[in-house]
Protein backbone atom coordinates (compact mmCIF):
# COMPACT_ATOMS: atom_id res chain seq x y z
CA UNK A 1 0.00 0.00 0.00
CA UNK A 2 1.44 3.30 -0.78
CA UNK A 3 0.09 6.13 1.74
CA UNK A 4 0.83 10.06 1.83
CA UNK A 5 1.45 12.14 5.25
CA UNK A 6 0.99 15.65 5.69
CA UNK A 7 2.03 17.06 9.22
CA UNK A 8 1.70 20.27 9.97
CA UNK A 9 2.52 21.45 13.65
CA UNK A 10 1.47 25.34 13.98
CA UNK A 11 2.86 27.23 16.87
CA UNK A 12 1.70 30.92 17.50
CA UNK A 13 2.57 33.39 19.92
CA UNK A 14 0.52 36.50 21.39
CA UNK A 15 4.10 38.66 21.17
CA UNK A 16 7.76 37.94 19.55
CA UNK A 17 10.03 35.27 20.95
CA UNK A 18 13.35 34.68 19.86
CA UNK A 19 16.39 32.07 20.20
CA UNK A 20 14.30 28.42 19.49
CA UNK A 21 15.52 25.08 19.27
CA UNK A 22 13.76 22.60 17.97
CA UNK A 23 13.47 19.05 16.71
CA UNK A 24 11.72 16.87 15.22
CA UNK A 25 11.14 13.40 14.49
CA UNK A 26 9.15 13.19 11.47
CA UNK A 27 10.95 10.82 8.77
CA UNK A 28 9.86 7.20 8.25
CA UNK A 29 12.29 5.09 8.83
CA UNK A 30 13.37 1.24 9.12
CA UNK A 31 10.16 -0.95 10.22
CA UNK A 32 11.63 -4.24 11.80
CA UNK A 33 7.95 -5.57 11.74
CA UNK A 34 6.57 -4.70 8.55
CA UNK A 35 8.45 -3.86 6.04
CA UNK A 36 7.93 -0.58 4.32
CA UNK A 37 9.99 2.05 2.12
CA UNK A 38 10.16 5.75 2.16
CA UNK A 39 9.68 7.05 -1.45
CA UNK A 40 10.01 10.39 -0.57
CA UNK A 41 10.42 12.61 2.31
CA UNK A 42 10.52 16.36 2.49
CA UNK A 43 10.37 19.17 5.76
CA UNK A 44 9.95 22.52 5.58
CA UNK A 45 9.55 25.33 8.25
CA UNK A 46 7.87 28.74 8.31
CA UNK A 47 10.52 30.87 9.02
CA UNK A 48 13.05 29.61 6.96
CA UNK A 49 15.92 27.98 8.56
CA UNK A 50 19.15 25.40 8.06
CA UNK A 51 18.40 21.69 9.12
CA UNK A 52 20.76 19.74 10.44
CA UNK A 53 20.45 15.78 11.00
CA UNK A 54 21.96 12.88 13.50
CA UNK A 55 20.19 9.50 14.40
CA UNK A 56 19.48 9.11 18.27
CA UNK A 57 20.18 5.89 20.69
CA UNK A 58 17.15 4.32 19.35
CA UNK A 59 17.90 4.71 15.94
CA UNK A 60 15.84 7.37 14.99
CA UNK A 61 16.44 10.32 12.81
CA UNK A 62 16.28 13.66 13.98
CA UNK A 63 16.05 17.04 12.67
CA UNK A 64 16.89 20.29 14.08
CA UNK A 65 16.75 23.89 13.37
CA UNK A 66 17.16 26.96 15.23
CA UNK A 67 15.62 30.44 14.77
CA UNK A 68 17.92 33.56 16.52
CA UNK A 69 15.22 36.18 14.84
CA UNK A 70 11.86 37.46 16.43
CA UNK A 71 9.33 35.75 15.16
CA UNK A 72 5.29 35.28 16.38
CA UNK A 73 5.00 32.24 14.82
CA UNK A 74 6.73 29.11 13.25
CA UNK A 75 5.05 26.24 10.77
CA UNK A 76 6.83 22.84 10.36
CA UNK A 77 5.55 21.31 7.33
CA UNK A 78 6.49 17.31 6.86
CA UNK A 79 5.43 15.61 3.79
CA UNK A 80 6.46 11.71 3.26
CA UNK A 81 4.82 8.95 0.82
CA UNK A 82 5.72 5.65 2.34
CA UNK A 83 5.21 2.01 0.08
CA UNK A 84 4.10 -0.53 2.92
CA UNK A 85 3.44 -4.02 2.51
CA UNK A 86 1.41 -6.78 4.58
CA UNK A 87 4.35 -9.02 4.79
CA UNK A 88 5.75 -9.80 8.64
CA UNK A 89 9.35 -9.40 9.56
CA UNK A 90 11.35 -12.36 11.14
CA UNK A 91 14.77 -10.66 12.63
CA UNK A 92 15.55 -13.21 14.86
CA UNK A 93 17.85 -12.61 18.30
CA UNK A 94 18.25 -8.84 19.55
CA UNK A 95 20.83 -7.22 21.20
CA UNK A 96 20.85 -7.84 24.29
CA UNK A 97 21.85 -4.59 25.93
CA UNK A 98 18.93 -2.88 23.51
CA UNK A 99 16.30 -5.12 24.87
CA UNK A 100 17.20 -4.40 28.75
CA UNK A 101 16.50 -0.73 27.82
CA UNK A 102 12.98 -1.98 27.03
CA UNK A 103 12.81 -4.04 30.56
CA UNK A 104 12.67 -1.26 32.96
CA UNK A 105 10.09 1.68 34.02
CA UNK A 106 10.92 4.77 32.39
CA UNK A 107 9.65 8.93 32.35
CA UNK A 108 5.63 7.79 31.60
CA UNK A 109 5.64 3.82 32.41
CA UNK A 110 5.90 2.82 36.09
CA UNK A 111 5.54 -0.63 37.60
CA UNK A 112 2.68 0.73 40.07
CA UNK A 113 0.52 -1.48 42.14
CA UNK A 114 -2.55 -1.51 39.60
CA UNK A 115 -0.30 -2.66 36.81
CA UNK A 116 0.84 -5.09 38.95
CA UNK A 117 -2.48 -6.17 39.69
CA UNK A 118 -3.34 -6.13 35.39
CA UNK A 119 -0.01 -7.80 34.96
CA UNK A 120 -1.03 -11.14 36.87
CA UNK A 121 -4.20 -11.46 34.85
CA UNK A 122 -1.17 -12.65 32.31
CA UNK A 123 0.96 -14.71 34.29
CA UNK A 124 0.02 -18.19 33.02
CA UNK A 125 1.03 -17.15 29.33
CA UNK A 126 4.61 -15.95 30.70
CA UNK A 127 6.18 -18.62 28.74
CA UNK A 128 4.71 -17.47 25.03
CA UNK A 129 5.70 -13.59 25.24
CA UNK A 130 3.26 -13.42 21.70
CA UNK A 131 0.55 -14.89 23.08
CA UNK A 132 0.47 -12.92 26.34
CA UNK A 133 0.93 -9.96 24.08
CA UNK A 134 -2.07 -10.72 21.67
CA UNK A 135 -3.96 -11.24 25.19
CA UNK A 136 -2.92 -8.02 27.02
CA UNK A 137 -3.96 -6.01 23.72
CA UNK A 138 -7.04 -7.49 23.28
CA UNK A 139 -7.84 -7.02 27.18
CA UNK A 140 -6.83 -3.37 27.19
CA UNK A 141 -8.96 -2.81 23.80
CA UNK A 142 -11.65 -4.40 24.88
CA UNK A 143 -12.12 -2.68 28.64
CA UNK A 144 -10.26 0.45 28.34
CA UNK A 145 -12.59 3.37 26.74
CA UNK A 146 -11.16 5.50 24.07
CA UNK A 147 -11.79 9.62 25.19
CA UNK A 148 -9.58 12.25 23.83
CA UNK A 149 -8.96 14.78 26.76
CA UNK A 150 -9.22 13.15 29.66
CA UNK A 151 -5.59 12.53 29.81
CA UNK A 152 -2.50 14.43 28.39
CA UNK A 153 1.08 13.78 27.14
CA UNK A 154 2.50 13.79 30.21
CA UNK A 155 -0.12 11.48 31.46
CA UNK A 156 1.85 8.11 33.47
CA UNK A 157 0.41 4.98 33.75
CA UNK A 158 -0.76 5.43 37.17
CA UNK A 159 -3.09 7.94 35.81
CA UNK A 160 -4.33 5.79 32.88
CA UNK A 161 -4.96 3.14 35.32
CA UNK A 162 -6.83 5.08 37.46
CA UNK A 163 -8.99 6.76 34.47
CA UNK A 164 -9.72 3.78 32.40
CA UNK A 165 -9.43 5.87 29.50
CA UNK A 166 -7.63 7.56 27.44
CA UNK A 167 -5.70 7.72 24.11
CA UNK A 168 -3.45 5.51 21.96
CA UNK A 169 -0.56 6.91 24.02
CA UNK A 170 -2.24 5.79 27.00
CA UNK A 171 -2.96 2.68 25.93
CA UNK A 172 0.90 1.58 24.23
CA UNK A 173 2.01 2.78 27.77
CA UNK A 174 -0.18 0.50 29.78
CA UNK A 175 0.63 -2.26 27.45
CA UNK A 176 4.25 -1.89 27.43
CA UNK A 177 3.82 -1.69 31.17
CA UNK A 178 2.37 -5.02 31.87
CA UNK A 179 4.80 -6.47 29.70
CA UNK A 180 7.73 -5.36 31.01
CA UNK A 181 6.73 -5.84 34.62
CA UNK A 182 6.55 -9.34 33.52
CA UNK A 183 9.86 -9.92 32.14
CA UNK A 184 8.74 -8.85 28.61
CA UNK A 185 10.95 -6.29 26.54
CA UNK A 186 8.24 -3.78 24.88
CA UNK A 187 8.82 -0.58 23.29
CA UNK A 188 6.84 2.56 22.16
CA UNK A 189 6.49 3.22 18.62
CA UNK A 190 5.00 6.63 17.40
CA UNK A 191 4.12 6.92 13.49
CA UNK A 192 0.70 7.20 11.70
CA UNK A 193 -2.39 5.10 10.86
CA UNK A 194 -4.43 5.29 7.70
CA UNK A 195 -8.00 4.74 8.27
CA UNK A 196 -9.49 4.83 4.75
CA UNK A 197 -10.43 6.30 1.99
CA UNK A 198 -13.29 8.80 2.93
CA UNK A 199 -12.53 12.43 4.64
CA UNK A 200 -14.16 11.30 7.54
CA UNK A 201 -11.81 8.16 8.04
CA UNK A 202 -8.79 10.20 7.51
CA UNK A 203 -6.73 9.96 10.75
CA UNK A 204 -5.94 13.67 12.17
CA UNK A 205 -3.25 12.87 14.25
CA UNK A 206 -0.18 11.02 14.73
CA UNK A 207 -0.69 7.39 16.23
CA UNK A 208 0.82 5.30 18.96
CA UNK A 209 1.62 2.00 18.64
CA UNK A 210 3.99 -0.99 20.45
CA UNK A 211 6.26 -3.45 20.06
CA UNK A 212 6.56 -6.45 22.24
CA UNK A 213 9.94 -8.75 21.55
CA UNK A 214 8.31 -12.38 21.56
CA UNK A 215 11.83 -14.33 21.43
CA UNK A 216 14.77 -14.94 18.65
CA UNK A 217 12.29 -17.27 16.39
CA UNK A 218 9.79 -14.31 16.34
CA UNK A 219 11.69 -11.35 16.94
CA UNK A 220 9.61 -8.15 17.27
CA UNK A 221 6.06 -8.46 16.73
CA UNK A 222 3.72 -4.99 16.57
CA UNK A 223 0.39 -4.13 18.83
CA UNK A 224 -2.26 -1.88 18.86
CA UNK A 225 -4.61 -2.00 21.34
CA UNK A 226 -6.67 1.30 20.38
CA UNK A 227 -7.75 -0.50 17.31
CA UNK A 228 -10.11 -3.54 17.43
CA UNK A 229 -7.73 -5.36 14.68
CA UNK A 230 -4.87 -5.36 17.21
CA UNK A 231 -2.16 -6.39 14.85
CA UNK A 232 -0.02 -3.75 12.89
CA UNK A 233 0.00 -4.15 9.20
CA UNK A 234 0.09 -2.37 5.79
CA UNK A 235 -1.75 0.92 7.08
CA UNK A 236 0.97 1.83 9.21
CA UNK A 237 3.32 4.18 9.15
CA UNK A 238 6.37 3.58 11.17
CA UNK A 239 8.51 6.39 12.68
CA UNK A 240 10.53 5.36 15.46
CA UNK A 241 10.52 3.87 19.00
CA UNK A 242 11.94 4.27 22.37
CA UNK A 243 11.22 3.65 25.94
CA UNK A 244 8.14 6.14 25.77
CA UNK A 245 6.43 8.84 24.53
CA UNK A 246 9.39 10.81 25.85
CA UNK A 247 11.78 8.79 23.40
CA UNK A 248 9.76 9.90 20.33
CA UNK A 249 8.24 12.95 20.60
CA UNK A 250 7.52 14.08 16.94
CA UNK A 251 8.01 17.78 17.60
CA UNK A 252 9.69 19.88 20.51
CA UNK A 253 11.81 22.39 21.11
CA UNK A 254 12.53 25.82 23.75
CA UNK A 255 12.41 29.36 22.75
CA UNK A 256 12.99 32.90 24.99
CA UNK A 257 10.31 35.03 25.54
CA UNK A 258 7.60 35.44 28.46
CA UNK A 259 4.33 34.35 25.90
CA UNK A 260 1.33 32.59 25.79
CA UNK A 261 2.17 29.48 22.71
CA UNK A 262 -0.88 28.50 21.03
CA UNK A 263 -0.15 24.77 19.18
CA UNK A 264 -2.20 23.30 16.18
CA UNK A 265 -1.18 19.93 14.84
CA UNK A 266 -3.22 18.65 11.32
CA UNK A 267 -2.40 15.49 9.77
CA UNK A 268 -3.88 14.30 7.26
CA UNK A 269 -2.75 10.31 6.56
CA UNK A 270 -3.91 9.48 2.49
CA UNK A 271 -3.61 6.62 -0.24
CA UNK A 272 -1.54 7.04 -3.45
CA UNK A 273 -2.65 5.41 -6.48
Amino acid sequence: MKLKVEHTTLFEYDAPIYETLTEVRLQPGENPTIPQQVLSFELKVDPTANFFQYTDFYGNTVHYFNLLQSHKRVEIKSIAVVDTTSEHCYPGEENEIMLYEFLNESKYIHFDPQIQKFAAEFQSLINDPYKLSEKVCRTINSTFVYEPGVTDVHSTTAVVMTLGRGVCQDFAHIMIATCRYLGIPARYVSGYYYGGATREQFDMASHAWCEIYCGAEIGWAAFDPTHDTLFVDERYIRIGAGRDYSDVTLVRGTYKGNVKERLKVIVRVSAVA
